[in-house]
């Protein structure tokens, strides 16, 4: 595998670092948050360049590395909030879906979800991706998307709410 030097690395940047950037605004809808995201996920190809292994392509990488350090942070948050005693509201903003009331609840429960739970929710109830994309961003097989899905949905409805 060719090693990504500090001039690639800001040649991704330069074209992909405003996508990482909207991406981290539309998940966890905190601008100094999203801003500290974008720094994380290039400094560690920066850092790490080994972690895309050119498995997928460098923007499916992008993509599924920012989906994933925001969840971390949007757990954090319901963690931090939880530790403190205090209850975060939704904010009230509508999904590039139209679908308010879906998006609401998703954002709310996401933060109290494994990992993996979450990742998947958000590609397919957020981005509309079908279990096949999904599967290629998570680096997995359809069967175990559909299986994730599943899992999800049982939860939600265990919960008595649902997207």
């Amino acid at each position: 595998m060719p090693v990504l030097r500090h001039e690639d690395i800001e040649d991704v940047y330069r074209k992909h670092g405003h996508s990482v950037l909207r991406r981290a605004r539309q998940l966890l809808e905190n601008e100094d948050d999203a801003l500290e995201t974008v720094q994380e996920v290039f400094v560690e190809l920066l850092e790490h360049p080994e972690q895309f292994g050119q498995r997928s392509s460098l923007v499916t990488w992008l993509y599924g590395v920012t989906t994933h350090r925001c969840l971390n942070r949007l757990r954090n948050r319901r963690t931090r909030a939880r530790l403190l005693g205090q209850d975060q509201p939704s904010p009230v903003q509508a999904s590039p879906a139209g679908r308010v009331e879906s998006w609401l609840e998703l954002r709310r429960i996401l933060g109290s979800l494994p990992a993996d739970l979450a990742r998947v929710a958000v590609y397919h109830y957020m981005d509309e991706l079908t279990q096949d994309e999904i599967a290629e961003v998570m680096g997995c097989s359809r069967r175990h998307v559909g299986n994730l899905l599943q899992r999800f949905r049982d939860r939600v409805h265990d919960e008595g709410s649902g997207p």
